[in-house]
């Protein structure tokens, strides 16, 4: 297999479960022996740790990220910018003084891709959210040349975010590989929220133009499953029981 090949795993807002939708899609790789690498590009919100000899600031999605890939990357790689405060990244950036430089990320994204068959990488927030005065994280995604896996909400308003996201892609010239639904909270009290949930699915199959891949359910436990092998085989059998087949099939190929 070809070294080099990977995905972009972005979603609609903040908080729809991109971290758990990308840990899942690494676990069912990692359990069906495919070389997995990931990464977390840019984070804010992050914990000091010790990597080679060196404290430097780490996103607890990153250390999740690893932790379903099974993987002992350089923090530095996998994680390559990261800072202190949980802001938007631009305004982390300004406060902290240090400018967030599109180079970095992508130097830490080509060495492992030397490492691994297929590198997991996770975005930070939508699609335009600001890393600087003139680039967005739809400007890293296509510098990286990967296909976008977005994570939607189910409820009320997803239907606007997410034909809004794939109108984006589309005008960045971003290949959006498919949409991936996902249930990241309880289901709502009210039966005409439920029913939103229930009808919203149906109609992004028939106006997105980009192949809806599966509805994940609300599984609580998700972050809980984030370690150890008998944690990545429940992801990974969360998403094979609720992924599309050919998806799957086509990732563990590395997208040939």
């Amino acid at each position: 297999m070809r070294r080099g090949r990977g995905i972009f795993i972005t979603g609609t807002d903040t908080g729809v479960g991109k971290t758990v939708v990308a840990c899942a899609l690494a676990a069912w790789c990692r359990r069906h022996g495919t070389a997995v690498g990931v990464m977390k590009p840019v984070a804010t919100g992050g914990r000091l740790l010790a990597s080679h000899g060196v404290r430097r600031w780490v996103s607890d999605d990153a250390i999740r990220l690893a932790a379903a890939a099974g993987v002992d990357d350089p923090w530095s790689l996998v994680n390559p910018v990261c800072f202190k405060e949980p802001l938007a990244p631009w305004t982390a950036a300004r406060r902290a003084r240090q400018p967030i430089r599109l180079w970095k990320p992508l130097n830490a994204f080509q060495a492992l891709r030397n490492l691994h068959e297929l590198v997991i990488v996770e975005g930070v927030g939508g699609l335009l959210v600001p890393l600087g005065p003139r680039t967005t994280v739809i400007d890293l995604a296509k510098r990286m040349g990967l296909p976008l896996v977005l994570v939607v909400r189910p409820g009320l308003g997803t239907l606007n975010h997410t034909l809004l996201t794939l109108q984006c892609a589309r005008k960045a010239g971003v290949t959006v590989r498919g949409v991936l639904v996902n249930h990241a909270v309880p289901p709502p009290r009210s039966r005409m929220g439920r029913l939103a949930e229930h009808t919203n699915p149906q109609i992004l199959r028939r106006l997105s133009r980009t192949p809806l891949i599966g509805e994940l359910p609300f599984r609580p436990q998700c972050l809980q499953e984030l370690g150890g092998a008998h944690a990545s085989q429940a992801l990974s059998r969360w998403v094979e029981q609720h992924v599309d087949r050919d998806f799957l099939d086509d990732l563990g190929g590395a997208f040939i």
